[in-house]
């Protein structure tokens, strides 16, 4: 009976692994909003940290990101242009997108404000 249980706890925690997705993983770290230069999480991948309110520069992944994993604690606007100016998405927090597509946002993030700081 003790070989069953504890077998039927390893295929649970083996289960469990095999179905976070890289989004969820991302989520470990609280103080963060990470952008990917692909849909589903892939390609170029850049780390925007809670440690000010405000970023106007996304380096690389500026008019690039395709997807996106909001880890903070803190809603996230995402602007479509420089400067918090243009189009603006929310970023719920604890959220992600897997293709910025769906709503008309794809390769357009040029800047952002975190709503809370500190995020955690």
């Amino acid at each position: 009976m003790r070989k069953l249980a504890i077998a039927g706890i390893t295929l649970i925690t083996s289960f469990s692994v095999l179905t976070v997705t890289p989004a969820e993983a991302q989520m470990v770290d609280r103080n963060l909003i990470t952008f990917w230069e692909h849909d589903d999480y892939k390609g170029a991948r850049k780390d925007v940290t809670c440690v000010t309110q405000v970023r106007d520069d996304l380096g690389a992944l500026e008019n690039q990101a395709s997807s996106m994993a909001n880890a903070s604690y803190s809603g996230i606007d995402l602007y479509s242009g420089d400067n918090l100016t243009g189009v603006r998405y929310y970023a719920a927090p604890r959220s992600n997108d897997s293709d910025f597509t769906n709503n008309g946002f794809d390769n357009t993030v040029e800047s952002l404000r975190f709503r809370t700081v500190p995020c955690a």
